[in-house]
């Protein structure tokens, strides 16, 4: 039995992360608002300068005004602010990733009273590798659901190792499970925490 990824259930279990964790939530927010803040000088400063008559000069040869200083406290400040909230993007997707998003090329087989899972992890697992959790459905201690962040969480006998792409998943030594926890998001096709509900029952 094969379980696929939903790729538009896995955004939207993406953004319902971003909601509940109040740590990333708050540095979204707080992205966001940096990033307006940012604009907003940009737009408004060199107004603000034309208005008053602040930084600007006069050329002594020609008698025209002069935008030199307006113009380059602008984009100095401006750049500035931009690098500042660029920082927090990637600051904010890296922690995101932590919890959801940073697994891909991920396949669920179900097969044998066995669990396959294969993903690779993004920036990690090499291109031509795979990471690969081998769990025993018949000896599961404990399956449990957070339903606000699609989070299945089990508890038994598995073992995870790494492989290249062409190895038979299949042919992976499961004497050498051990009792440890593995946490996966349910954005799956059909429902992970369903099928694994029906498997253990």
């Amino acid at each position: 039995m094969n379980i696929l990824v939903d790729s538009g259930l896995k955004k939207k279990i993406q953004i319902e992360n971003r909601k509940h964790r109040r740590g990333i939530y708050y540095l979204w927010l707080f992205e966001k608002i940096s990033f307006a803040l940012v604009i907003a000088y940009i737009v408004l400063f060199p107004i603000y300068c034309i208005v008053t008559g602040n930084f600007v000069s006069t050329n002594m040869r020609t008698g025209e005004l002069s935008y030199f200083l307006v113009s380059m406290l602008t984009s100095t400040f401006g750049a500035m602010g931009l690098a500042a909230v660029l920082f927090i993007y990637v600051l904010r997707i890296r922690l995101e990733h932590t919890f959801i998003g940073g697994r891909i090329d991920e396949m669920i087989e179900i097969a044998d009273d066995k669990l396959f899972y294969v993903f690779r992890i993004k920036y990690q697992t090499p291109a031509d590798k795979r990471n690969i959790v081998v769990i025993d459905l018949n000896r599961i201690n404990n399956l449990s659901y957070d339903d606000k962040l699609f989070e299945i969480s089990i508890d038994g006998m598995m073992v995870e190792k790494i492989v290249k792409t062409s190895a038979d998943v299949h042919k992976i030594k499961i004497s050498k499970m051990a009792e440890s926890k593995i946490k996966i998001n349910d954005y799956f096709t059909p429902s992970l925490y369903e099928v694994l509900k029906s498997k253990i029952n």
